[in-house]
């Protein structure tokens, strides 16, 4: 794993020093009442900051994204690092193939133990998810994603996702709705094929001033796996 991240870091390097391609910086942080992720309530019931830094280099992007509690301590702060590549299927949309790299850095163990989840010292910091998503062109904008645990996560847990997005007069909409076939841990909180992730998003743009917008979005989230539902609202700066 050492080497495999000593080998991430030299490309990346190249990559970023590289004068032969076009490089974009995106930088944005959501606030948001609860952070709720594939279902489940990860925030501890507090809002939530959580920025996001991202640079993009041709079809290759890697970022970081982090969710921090507000006024409660109880719940884990959390800094993934993602990475991935996209290719153009022409008027068929895009193919992205990626790396999520989730950390909790105040959960005591040091961030670089690269320890897989059985390790005789106990799991390491950082639980690595392959991704492989596909969005549909314009005309017909579907999404799907499949989303595999491959290291320091036991039984490999799974998550697919079906999305579509849409707009009406101004608003956007986009619906979802995500399952897990299940594990033995339960790493979902179920062993079984369950729907565990279902709803809608609503999102527009408020214009502030002649200078000033800001994005607004809402969500309805439904577990039916667990019985629960979810009402996320937040801004974006």
């Amino acid at each position: 794993m050492k080497t495999m991240n000593k080998l991430l870091l030299c490309i990346l390097l190249m990559l970023f020093t590289s004068k032969n391609f076009a490089q974009e910086f995106s930088l944005n942080t959501d606030f948001v009442n609860r952070y709720i992720w594939r279902g489940l309530d990860l925030g501890g019931d507090a809002p939530s900051i959580q920025p996001n830094i991202k640079l993009t280099i041709s079809n290759f992007t890697i970022g970081f994204w982090g969710a921090y509690p507000i006024f409660k301590d109880a719940a884990l702060n959390e800094i993934d690092i993602y990475a991935t590549y996209s290719f153009s299927l022409s008027n068929a949309g895009s193919i992205s193939f990626g790396l999520t790299d989730y950390t909790n850095p105040d959960n005591g163990v040091k961030f670089f133990n690269f320890a897989n989840h059985d390790s005789h010292n106990g799991p390491g910091a950082h639980s690595i998810e392959f991704n492989a998503n596909y969005t549909g062109p314009e005309n017909f904008p579907l999404t799907l994603s499949a989303n595999i645990f491959v290291h320091n996560v036991a039984n490999n847990p799974i998550y697919l996702q079906l999305g579509y997005a849409t707009n009406l007069n101004g608003v956007g909409i986009n619906l979802f709705i995500g399952a897990t076939p299940g594990d033995e841990n339960s790493y979902y909180l179920t062993n079984k094929f369950n729907i565990i992730n279902a709803g809608f998003t609503v999102s527009k743009t408020l214009s502030i001033t002649s200078e000033f917008n800001l994005p607004i979005f809402g969500s309805i989230i439904l577990n039916p796996s667990q019985e629960n539902i979810f009402y996320v609202i937040g801004i974006t700066l």
